[in-house]
């Protein structure tokens, strides 16, 4: 079965805390691995910027079901096109809560959430490209 990547970003409603970010992400993990969809979440200054991988219909199907979700707005596709590969294969969903400022390759995903925020391009790559880079290899 071929395979989509969907990277969307939107704007929490309030400041997520921890908990908040554990709650969505467990619940996140469980809904996923039913529905074979793979990815990850990263959480910046009361922003989300997300990557799903799954079948075109089933991220068609979760988008609108995320899109409905009131703990967030503004919520805009950035980048849905079809994958030869999972970039986040092992992770039926990771949480990178940047605002610890402990993740792996912090630097970097801020630059990417921040160009999305300013609509702006790194280098010559949108931000939603830029990202599938970060982790493709």
């Amino acid at each position: 079965m071929s395979i989509n990547q969907l990277v969307y970003v939107s704007q929490a409603v309030r400041k997520m805390s921890v908990d908040d970010l554990r709650e969505i992400h467990v619940k996140a993990r469980s809904n996923n691995e039913l529905i074979d969809v793979t990815g990850s979440l990263f959480y910046n200054g009361g922003w989300f910027l997300q990557v799903l991988e799954g079948p075109a219909p089933t991220l068609a199907k979760l988008y609108k079901k995320i899109e409905s979700d009131p703990r967030h707005k503004n919520s805009r596709v950035l980048y849905n096109e079809p994958a030869s590969f999972r970039t986040f294969p092992r992770w039926n969903m990771n949480m990178t809560n940047l605002d610890e400022r402990q993740a792996d390759k912090y630097d970097e995903l801020v630059e990417v959430i921040d160009a999305i925020r300013s609509n702006r391009k790194i280098g010559s790559a949108s931000p939603a490209v830029t990202l599938l880079k970060l982790f493709k290899g």
